[in-house]
């Protein structure tokens, strides 16, 4: 369902791993990359949160998580800590932890970049996402 408030996509970006959890290299012992599943929250049209019956939250599992800007913020402060972020988006609500250090590729109306995520906060209307442009 689509809503004008996140009109872009990103994907999370994280290292394979094998069925023992360690991780997936290739032949010159890099690690494998690939795109992380993410657990979002489903809503009906008028944009609740759907439930099922015991109240729990009806969710899904997707790879594409739909985005909107919210602020370019330059070097933001919170609390008497310093977090150096470029970006302020918000998501529908996730319920998969993005730590500091998650990489993200994102595409906008005009190009796909890479961010690595500085914060990451969850609330009643969604998910902001704190997060810096990796420059090379």
């Amino acid at each position: 369902m689509y809503n004008p408030r996140w009109p872009h996509t990103f994907t999370v970006m994280a290292e394979s791993l094998d069925e023992n959890g360690l991780p997936v290299t290739d032949a010159s012992g890099k690690p494998v990359v690939g795109c992380m599943h993410v657990r979002r929250i489903l809503y009906d049209p008028q944009w609740n949160p759907r439930r099922n019956s015991d109240g729990s939250f009806q969710t899904e599992c997707i790879t594409e998580v739909p985005w909107g800007y919210r602020t370019s913020t330059g070097g933001m402060k919170t609390s008497g800590e310093v977090w150096v972020a470029d970006y302020k988006i918000s998501t529908p609500m996730l319920l998969t932890d993005l730590p500091s250090g998650t990489i993200l590729r994102m595409t906008d109306y005009t190009h796909t970049f890479r961010v690595k995520v500085v914060k990451a906060t969850t609330y009643n209307w969604g998910t902001d996402l704190w997060v810096d442009n990796i420059k090379n």
